[in-house]
């Protein structure tokens, strides 16, 4: 399978362009369920990702103990609260509700490893029956099998999902991914210097990155950025490989600016920015 590095040109030619006479909610709609007495700010920065992506709704469900705090971010999040300080079966009424209005879930950012909290995501993961981006926490309760899912793992996040450690060799790394893109019938991103997504068919490359992106909260950025574009009706592949290069190249701006005092919200705030060029 040979290297394909994707660039702005990828961009512009294959995502989805917005029709001028769109109407509210037609450009994305998502879901996100994160978020935990410890992790408030993650599942904030994954909507305000997806806003910025361009999505025209965003709706969180997040423990009715962090739930203001996380409404208190912007005015522009939708923010549902279910009983308790971590994700809980009280929350699947509430996931029901919120299933019928979204079009694509982001689910783990936040969640925390506890196993009756993974239980649950699992269930959620199961029932959405929408195409999903499954990262941090959650990857380890999504399984194998989730049609149109996108696991956007950094690397000990893959290593779980794998079962194994990950090569030094980029040729084996990207075997690898490829395998378990395949046997999961899924599209798996690896996050790295050089980000690789595969989809067992296949396989896309990305340069776009810094040093700076190492602090907290990067890749829930980029996991808002994916979300967007799978509701704007993108294919799981290209949502991957897309997410992770503008997520890098706004990382790219923020450092020009700060360096490696870069924060994840400085991604953000520089989206509009990359997208202007697309």
């Amino acid at each position: 399978m040979a290297d394909k590095y994707i660039g702005a040109k990828f961009l512009s030619d294959n995502l989805a362009k917005r029709k001028a006479d769109s109407r509210k909610g037609q450009n994305g709609r998502v879901l996100v369920v994160g978020g935990s007495r410890q992790y408030f700010g993650s599942p904030a920065l994954v909507a305000l990702s997806a806003l910025r992506t361009g999505a025209d709704l965003v709706y969180l469900l997040v423990p009715e103990y962090i739930a203001p705090t996380v409404a208190s971010y912007s005015p522009d999040l939708i923010v549902w609260g279910c009983k308790g300080e971590y994700l809980n079966d009280s929350a699947m009424p509430l996931f029901r509700e919120l299933r019928e209005k979204t079009d694509v879930m982001v689910i783990g950012n936040g969640l925390t490893k506890k196993p009756d909290v993974l239980k649950v995501a699992e269930k959620m993961i199961r029932e959405y029956k929408k195409p999903c981006v499954i990262d941090a926490d959650a990857i380890i309760a999504g399984g194998s099998g989730i049609k149109n899912a996108v696991y956007t793992p950094h690397v000990k996040e893959f290593e779980r999902l794998a079962g194994r450690a990950l090569p030094q060799d980029f040729g084996a790394q990207k075997s690898l991914v490829n395998s378990i893109a395949e046997n999961f019938d899924s599209t798996v991103l690896l996050k790295g210097k050089i980000d690789i997504a595969s989809d067992g068919k296949i396989m896309l490359l990305n340069k776009t990155g810094n040093s700076g992106m190492t602090c907290g909260g990067t890749g829930d950025t980029l996991a808002g950025v994916c979300g967007a574009l799978l509701a704007q009706k993108n294919s799981a592949l290209n949502s991957a490989i897309c997410a992770a290069h503008i997520n890098g190249a706004a990382g790219d701006l923020a450092y020009k600016k700060f360096g490696n005092s870069l924060i994840a919200s400085d991604i953000i705030t520089e989206l509009p920015n990359v997208l202007r060029t697309i």
